[in-house]
Parts: C-alpha cells; sequence; structure tokens
C-alpha cells in the first residue's frame, strides 16, 4: 500500500496507510448494511456532481460504459445510481475473498444491480448496452484478460484495455467517476464525460485510453487517502 502511494506521489506513514484499510472495512459494513437502506435514505446520505454527464450520455441510445476504480465506496455509489433508477451491470470477479463473493453478487443483486463475471462473453454486455443499460468496470482491478501497457503516473503498468475495446464495438459513450466519503454517513459522487458516443472509432488506442486513465489518475492522486488497492499495482519493485 505504502509503494502504491508512493509511486502516485501521495508517499504516506504508518498511520496514513491504515487509515486506508479502516476506510475499506467500513465500506465493507456499509455494503451489507445498505441492503436494509431505503432508496430515499441512500440518497440523502449521498451527493453527486456531475449527474447530467450520465443523463446527457444515456440519450445517445447505445447506454454508457461506467468506468471507475477502487476510491472512497464504488459499491455505495452503484447504489446510489441504481436508486435512481439506472439499470447497473457491474463486472466483478471475486470481491473481498472467495467466502464472501456470493453474499456481495446477493447483496448488490437485491438491489436490481446485475454483477457479470469476467469471462462473460462480450455480446452479454453489448446487449445490456444495446437496451439502454449502465455497465460498469472498474479499471485499476486485476480481474481482465488480455488489457495493454499504459503510463500511469509517469510509470508503465498493464491495464484494461475493455472499456474502449466495449465503446468502439457498441459506440457507447464512456463516463468516469467515483464516490468518495465526505465523513460519517455522507458521501459524494463526481461524474465526467471521457469519451463521446461513437468517438472511441475515431481515436487511436493510446490516445482512447489515455482519456479514460489520464481521469483515473486525476482521481486517485485527489483520493488517495482512499484509494483501495492492497497489492502491487505496478507490481513488485526490483
Amino acid at each position: 500500500m505504502r509503494e502504491n502511494l508512493s509511486n502516485a506521489g501521495s508517499p504516506a506513514g504508518q498511520r496514513a496507510v491504515f487509515a486506508v484499510f479502516r476506510h475499506h472495512a467500513r465500506n465493507i459494513i456499509e455494503m451489507f448494511a445498505s441492503s436494509r437502506w431505503s432508496d430515499e435514505q441512500i440518497r440523502r446520505r449521498i451527493g453527486i456532481d456531475g449527474g447530467e454527464a450520465l443523463d446527457e450520455a444515456l440519450k445517445a441510445g447505445a447506454g454508457v460504459i461506467l468506468v471507475t476504480g477502487h476510491i472512497g465506496n464504488w459499491e455505495l455509489g452503484a447504489l446510489y445510481l441504481a436508486s435512481l433508477g439506472h439499470r447497473l451491470h457491474v463486472v466483478a470477479g471475486v470481491q473481498m475473498n472467495k467466502l464472501l463473493t456470493g453474499a456481495v453478487k446477493d447483496a448488490k443483486e437485491a438491489r436490481g444491480i446485475e454483477v457479470v463475471n469476467p469471462s462473460t462473453p462480450y455480446r452479454r454486455l453489448l446487449r445490456a448496452l444495446a437496451s439502454g443499460g449502465v455497465v460498469a468496470l472498474l479499471v485499476d482491478g486485476d480481474v481482465y484478460t488480455g488489457g495493454r501497457e499504459i503510463r500511469f503516473f509517469g510509470r508503465s503498468v498493464k491495464a484494461p484495455d475493455g472499456p474502449v475495446r466495449l465503446s468502439r464495438a457498441s459506440g457507447a459513450p464512456i463516463v468516469a467517476g467515483y464516490c468518495r466519503r465526505l465523513g460519517e454517513n455522507r458521501y459524494r459522487i463526481h461524474l465526467e464525460t471521457v469519451l463521446q458516443a461513437g468517438e472511441a472509432s475515431t481515436l487511436p488506442d493510446d490516445q482512447a485510453l489515455g482519456r479514460v486513465y489520464g481521469a483515473l489518475e486525476r482521481y486517485v492522486s485527489d483520493n488517495a487517502d482512499q484509494w483501495c488497492i492492497f497489492r502491487p499495482f505496478w507490481g513488485r519493485a526490483s
């Protein structure tokens, strides 16, 4: 964790590192506690900047690819969007650990959020987009096939290129964002459009991926104290 923060330009001591772990422990508790919250209670706890970006992107009629990272409480961000009536399809592998994955999946699907396995064929995601759904991808995860080498905080790292490939195949725009914890039961979502409908097909890979990961880099930089990545993101230092 300390190595990741240092590579992201936010060197931290032991206290700051443990604070991120404590933050994530609260995420887990809130994920299950939120199953008892009404849609109104969820919306009362969470504010949003850039909600119009998602609304405008959906007007293109090709669905939306929502790109995010393990920042703040991303699970509650999904619940908030679902509470507004958006149909979310979240691509996720083993969550927390294999003993909790089933319970996490059930908690999401009880709120109308479909959990899609990373090995699921692309055509299922394309169908979800074609029907006006929102496909959510956490692009700082390590559950993906293929991928491309990108520059992230000036360092080379292999990362998923699925958002751009999916956008080219579907014509769907890409919206990026995160959900930051502000305090006790208070959160703020930020959303912005990084690729308009059909734009991914007009750009080379490095430019299209640069838009996606440029946004994620800003989010991590601004929210390093809530970036919950507990593996060597850039690989082990030599």
